[in-house]
């Protein structure tokens, strides 16, 4: 049952860092107004993207080696996906803010 659970949360966790780029990439739009109005340093999305796209893959990475450690050792394991999980969301929300910086003033 945990291998299966771990399975599954893992998958669950490659989800929600894809919903990751495709918030990320819907947020840009933001900043289609700013041709007629002030807008935030543009800086900001080029910072959300690379925070979002290799802070995402280490999360993952990570989640699944620890994981994986954890199943091969016999160890309860379904807990690391589901701290994966949520620390993908925390990172996406916090991508998203950085994003948001950028939309206009």
């Amino acid at each position: 049952a945990d291998i299966v659970a771990t399975s599954i949360l893992l998958v669950i966790h490659g989800g929600l860092y894809a919903a990751t780029f495709a918030l990320l990439g819907l947020l840009v739009m933001s900043t289609d107004a700013c041709g007629a109005r002030k807008c935030g340093d543009p800086a900001w999305i080029d910072r959300a993207t690379d925070l979002g796209t290799w802070g995402g893959a280490v999360l993952l990475v990570v989640d699944i080696v620890v994981a994986v450690f954890l199943l091969v050792r016999r160890k309860r394991a379904f807990v690391v996906p589901i701290i994966g999980c949520v620390a993908q969301v925390a990172l996406a929300v916090a991508a998203a803010a950085m994003e948001v910086r950028a939309g206009p003033v």
